[in-house]
């Protein structure tokens, strides 16, 4: 039982994941293509493992662990191929996600604890390489600045020894400001004598001894922001080598299911635990000029801990700290108490199921107000990933059903924040369930259309048909038992609203739900002959759907399966639900 390797959720410092024994992906072989550019940038979404590939590199390079090589990486591709650089740095690592404050000045004050802290921690932990003198010159000194101004130009320290600078979540506080104090303050922060902006522009000054950096974070904006401070940086965050860096691959996923089944520590069914997983977590491809696609690995560990833990699957798959992370952002929808064109290519996105446009590699947070700027802050934070690529652009589609739901959170909120609606998500969810055991389905869609008409009535209609369905989308997907889809293919047609009923989740479920929405524009004057058309043709499509053999698998549709399929039209005219039939 003690060799049975533990599941190192939570655990970001590499030495304490190998002295846990805990379970352990090797992603080691990206060491040297690490290696082969000394000034980089690496983003990746929340949760992806930034901070632990950080300490791998800091133990892999730092000189004083040279001695603890085999301790710590035996066994991996790195200790059977090791670069000529192992062991041969001081390296300097800051974390900025301890950078506190809500204003400007409060995190200029915190941003300099944190370097003074981490610069000092950097001379105890060399005092055996660092000469006596500097030692004692750096430690009167009040200043970050000024104790790095000592050590770099000290002749008995430059001339012999090298730096390595790796900053973990360099965006983290820049982020945290854009986000809830706005554009103007973080232009502060970042533009014209901005401290952050002088910080980039200090190390820069020092690479005769600074030599290397690498700074991971969630998108290249901020660094863009601060391009003047730091031009020296090459972003390899979309390099079709280091793709799959971080994050798990279908591989990774079984291996790890079958180690600890064969351990005799899983005993729930592992294909069920694949799709659970794979739909919730994974489908993120960051290159693309790479297909292989990657699982959130920090995700996929505390899904398998609660599963270890508990015997049975969990019943809520969102990671609520990643919610909070992202809820962080609503207000980056709303301009003036309006939803903005932001809101409108969010809509787009969950109406058509996916967007072509440009990736944009390098952005400032003024062009947010373009579309393609916009998607590609979403793309950098996971909520958007890479699909089908074509002569007009690249596809962009949401990966997995957490950032469905997360998208729906963000519609909702800019509903509540700029409508001033109340979305009453606790009495519709109650209704949802309701649906999805008893098959009652009229309470909870004529909730949702009621609320609907509410959001719907107050703002501009620049696209009703969009507008409705989106918002149906994200009021629909506020229950636990459904994953909620739009534009879900089923055989030759994509239904518009697939409520697909957990079935692993929650194996009693009795319904399932597909939906087509037909709109009549509030300027078209409505009579009863309108009705039978658009019934007829939401009948047709819906019966063409429901004889789909992979739907009645996947959603384990009776005669075989336990499930009974709801097939739903409705019609809107306008705001308004005109009428909802079952077919």
């Amino acid at each position: 039982m003690n060799s049975i390797k533990t599941i190192p959720y939570g655990i970001s410092d590499f030495a304490n994941m190998r002295r846990r024994n805990g379970y352990y992906v090797d992603n080691t072989w990206g060491i040297p293509l690490l290696e082969a550019l000394p000034y980089q940038l690496f983003v990746r979404p929340r949760r992806f493992g930034k901070s632990l590939l950080l300490s791998i590199l800091h133990y892999y390079y730092d000189i004083n662990e040279a001695d603890r090589f085999d301790e710590l990486f035996g066994g991996t591709w790195i200790h059977e191929n090791p670069t000529p650089d192992r062991s041969q740095f001081l390296v300097l690592h800051f974390d900025f996600s301890k950078v506190a404050g809500e204003t400007v000045e409060e995190m200029q004050q915190s941003f300099e604890e944190t370097c003074k802290i981490a610069i000092d921690g950097f001379r105890m932990n060399y005092k055996a390489i660092i000469p006596e003198e500097v030692q004692e010159a750096m430690a009167k000194q009040t200043t970050f600045r000024a104790e790095l101004d000592l050590l770099t130009t000290s002749q008995a320290f430059a001339s012999k020894q090298r730096i390595l600078i790796l900053i973990d979540e360099y965006d983290n506080f820049s982020n945290r400001l854009l986000a809830q104090t706005g554009e103007e303050a973080y232009r502060e922060l970042c533009h014209g004598t901005g401290f952050f902006k002088s910080f980039f522009s200090l190390l820069k000054a020092q690479n005769k001894v600074i030599t290397n950096i690498l700074l991971t974070g969630v998108s290249p904006m901020t660094l863009d922001d601060v391009t003047s401070g730091f031009n020296i940086a090459k972003n390899t965050s979309q390099s079709p080598q280091l793709a799959t860096l971080c994050g798990f691959t279908h591989q990774h996923i079984r291996e790890m299911l079958d180690y600890y089944a064969e351990a005799g520590q899983f005993p729930l069914d592992r294909e069920q635990a694949f799709q659970l997983v794979t739909d919730w977590y994974d489908h993120y491809r960051f290159s693309l000029k790479n297909d292989e696609q990657v699982c959130n690995p920090v995700l996929f560990l505390g899904f398998m801990v609660e599963c270890l833990t508990g015997e049975e699957f969990p019943r809520s798959m969102v990671d609520e700290n990643l919610r909070t992370d992202y809820h962080k952002l609503r207000h980056i929808v709303t301009t003036n108490g309006r939803l903005n064109g932001k809101f409108h290519a969010l809509e787009r996105l969950v109406t058509e199921g996916s967007v072509t446009t440009d990736l944009i590699r390098s952005f400032q947070a003024e062009t947010l107000t373009k579309p393609e700027s916009f998607l590609s802050l979403l793309f950098y934070y996971g909520m958007v990933t890479i699909g089908e690529s074509s002569f007009d652009g690249n596809q962009l589609t949401i990966p997995n059903q957490l950032m469905r739901q997360f998208v729906s959170d963000f519609l909702l909120n800019g509903y509540q924040d700029a409508c001033k609606v109340d979305t009453r998500i606790s009495e519709l969810a109650d209704k949802l369930g309701k649906m999805a055991r008893y098959g009652d389905w009229r309470p909870a869609i004529e909730h949702a259309a009621q609320v609907l008409k509410e959001i719907l009535t107050v703002r501009d209609l620049l696209d009703g048909e969009k507008a409705v369905q989106s918002a149906l989308a994200a009021l629909l997907s506020t229950g636990k038992a459904f994953a909620v889809q739009t534009e879900h293919r089923v055989g030759f047609g994509f239904a518009d609203l697939a409520m697909a009923p957990r079935v692993i989740t929650f194996p009693d479920i009795q319904y399932g739900t597909l939906i087509e929405v037909k709109y009549i524009k509030k300027s078209e004057k409505v009579g009863e002959e309108a009705k039978v058309p658009l019934l007829d043709e939401a009948k047709s499509q819906l019966e063409r759907y429901a004889e789909d053999h992979n739907l009645a698998e996947t959603w384990r549709l009776k005669p075989q399966g336990t499930v009974t399929l709801i097939r739903l039209a409705l019609v809107f005219h306008g705001e308004e639900l005109l009428f909802a039939e079952e077919i």
